[in-house]
């Protein structure tokens, strides 16, 4: 089972996963693992107005947030997937964007800045955990004329981030969002 997009044009931020989750397919609905942050994250770095679940993924667009995937293909984990997956699911979100123009593109794992930027030599080797460190955050390039920012993966099996470290993310992601809308 593949999980639908919630997209629509001129989101504030499209935030984009690798691909769903066995327990996200079979309960269709995005980050539902028992053990994924995304949720609380969301909540906690006020995202929206009251807290909402996986339950609620459909309703982000009424709050300019959107939910996609690079791959709609669902695995036990991201090293099941294959480069070719990745090359072509690049391929259908850039057509995505191109088409909903969002403002923010928030990449959900480390992982996906490579995918998304295959030219750049950081692209060419293995990371770090401490070059992984350093690729969070807003990054200078853009997606179509979107800003993008890497976020740490929130599934539970990311070891490499602390829930602060992940949240103190969020908050910067929701703090920009906000600085853009005051100008629009």
């Amino acid at each position: 089972m593949t999980l639908p997009d919630y997209i629509k044009p001129d989101l504030d931020i499209l935030f984009v996963g690798i691909n769903p989750g066995t327990q996200s397919a079979k309960v269709g609905h995005h980050y539902a693992g028992h053990s994924n942050r995304f949720w609380k994250l969301l909540n906690e770095a006020s995202f929206v107005p009251y807290p909402v679940t996986y339950h609620d993924d459909w309703r982000l667009p009424e709050w300019g947030l959107g939910l996609t995937n690079i791959v709609a293909r669902t695995t036990s984990g991201s090293g099941d997937l294959k480069k070719g997956e990745y090359a072509e699911g690049r391929a259908l979100f850039l057509e995505k964007v191109c088409r909903y123009r969002p403002r923010i593109i928030a990449l959900l794992g480390v992982t996906l800045y490579p995918v998304m930027f295959p030219h750049h030599a950081y692209s060419e080797s293995r990371q770090t955990r401490t070059s992984s460190r350093s690729r969070m955050g807003f990054i200078p390039e853009l997606l179509e004329g979107a800003q993008v920012m890497v976020l740490p993966n929130p599934s539970g099996r990311n070891a490499h981030y602390s829930y602060h470290d992940m949240l103190q993310i969020f908050l910067e992601l929701n703090r920009v969002r906000k600085e853009i809308s005051a100008r629009s």
